[in-house]
């Protein structure tokens, strides 16, 4: 599509040029014709030329619009849209973020075991790759053998993907071979998307495909045999990404297609902790003054502990924190949830205490899964696991539960979206056979990191 829009415009440069080499002799006839041209001839003559290059361009733009294919002019509107004004679309346009993600061994590692690991799933196979940042899935693809990759991404990071694409360094894994069979570099399908002009507009020789454009709006050739991508925020679902990968899904896998990852499963444990709660509240008591500058601040303490205890705490926790051994589970089956079944959900819990502590709120985490026909990967972000980006998430009680062994706590964990690209969790416990409850909204957009406390786990880098 690149090219042909360069052919037009050389071809516009041309036939302007021509223009006015043809205007120019109408003239020098017009001044032949009269022996010296007087300074109305001269004004006839620029005001010839100039009519004659108006009408090679006009000409040229009609059938420049009306040679476009339907492709074409998705790419053009693609190409001009400005980039994703979202701060998530501005975070993941820088290299710095991307490279703390592909540092995270524990993630990267994880990926590629599930792709490469399982490449009789990829082998010849159509790939999309939702949200591809750098387009490491994608040559993960390649790697395992996939005949065709869609690399779809928002941000401009999609033009460093296409750079990496094109680099003489990745030819390998992002061009075909001269000799690659036809089952090789996989069939083209017959459930197409778009007018045949789209297959032509691809480069026939390149195996991984770099389309910029949100995947709800971007279209693509033709239905695909895998989605891969990484659309896990902290707790699984903050950023609501996970909500593309299931409209990709809707829209572009075929029917018995693969998904990676397959499922994710969201865990909630009860903690204590004991100097975490204090340090939230102790940032409240500012607005206990009563003589700021001559102001009494006092009126606002009460929504500044709401404010601190509302926010989602992002960072590692210790196994030991736990008041309980029970775990609570929520799953996802990315083969077949909605993006309804995302936005609103509930974790029903029921604990029971093994020892005396406060309940200062919960420990949570989530396991992404990935079940290839060869080998079944698990990334998990457990408390028990090596550290990744992700950490673990404490949602705090303002007003913590007292507890002591062999007494029950129940409530639950409901999810709903808000307008933030995130999630409010509204959290209600209960201590079972007593009049003792305790709720909290935590919002999971506003995040206090706490993972650089001494001695705890770092994240494993390359």
């Amino acid at each position: 599509a690149l090219q042909a829009c360069q052919c037009q415009d050389e071809a516009e440069r041309l036939v302007s040029a021509a223009s006015r080499i043809a205007a120019a002799s109408d003239c020098s006839e017009l001044c032949d014709s009269a022996g010296t041209p007087s300074r109305r001839d001269l004004e006839r003559c620029i005001e010839h030329s100039s009519e004659r290059v108006r009408e090679a361009r006009t000409g040229v733009a009609n059938t420049h619009a009306k040679s476009m294919s339907a492709l074409d002019r998705a790419t053009t509107e693609d190409t001009e849209r400005p980039p994703d004004p979202s701060a998530f679309g501005v975070y993941y346009a820088r290299l710095q973020h991307q490279q703390n993600m592909l540092q995270d061994v524990v993630r990267t590692d994880t990926y590629r075991r599930a792709i490469v690991g399982n490449a009789d799933d990829f082998r010849g196979k159509v790939v999309l790759d939702v949200g591809a940042g750098t387009g490491i899935l994608s040559f993960f693809a390649a790697q395992a053998g996939a005949g065709r990759v869609y690399a779809v991404e928002a941000s401009a990071m999609a033009e460093r993907a296409a750079a990496l694409a094109a680099s003489q360094g990745n030819a390998r894994l992002a061009r075909y071979a001269p000799d690659e069979s036809r089952a090789q570099k996989g069939a083209l399908s017959t459930s197409k998307l778009s007018a045949d002009a789209a297959w032509d507009a691809l480069d026939p020789t390149a195996r991984i495909h770099v389309v910029r454009g949100k995947v709800e709006d971007v279209t693509i050739p033709e239905h695909v045999d895998v989605i891969i991508s990484e659309p896990l925020g902290f707790l699984l679902v903050h950023e609501r990404m996970l909500e593309a990968f299931i409209n990709a899904r809707d829209r572009f896998l075929k029917e018995g297609g693969l998904v990676m990852p397959s499922r994710g499963d969201i865990y909630a444990q009860p903690i204590t902790d004991g100097q975490l709660w204090q340090e939230q509240e102790a940032k409240a008591s500012f607005w206990r003054s009563q003589d700021f500058h001559g102001v009494d601040l006092s009126a606002l303490h009460d929504a500044a502990l709401d404010e601190y205890f509302g926010q989602a705490v992002v960072g590692y926790y210790p196994p030991e924190a736990a008041v309980s051994d029970d775990v609570a589970t929520y799953k996802f089956d990315f083969g077949t949830c909605s993006v309804q079944d995302l936005r609103k959900f509930e974790i029903p819990f029921s604990f029971r205490i093994t020892r005396t502590a406060i309940l200062h709120g919960f420990g949570c985490w989530f396991d992404a899964r990935f079940d290839g026909s060869t080998e079944r990967v698990v990334l998990s972000t457990s408390p028990k696991a090596p550290g990744t980006h992700w950490y673990q998430s404490r949602l705090l009680l303002r007003r913590p539960v007292a507890v002591n062994p062999g007494q029950t706590v129940s409530g639950t964990l409901k999810f709903a979206v808000n307008d933030r690209l995130s999630y409010d969790v509204d959290v209600d416990v209960v201590l079972d056979g007593t009049s003792v409850s305790s709720h909290q909204r935590v919002r999971l957009d506003d995040q206090m990191y706490h993972y650089l406390t001494p001695g705890q786990p770092q994240v494993p880098h390359a």
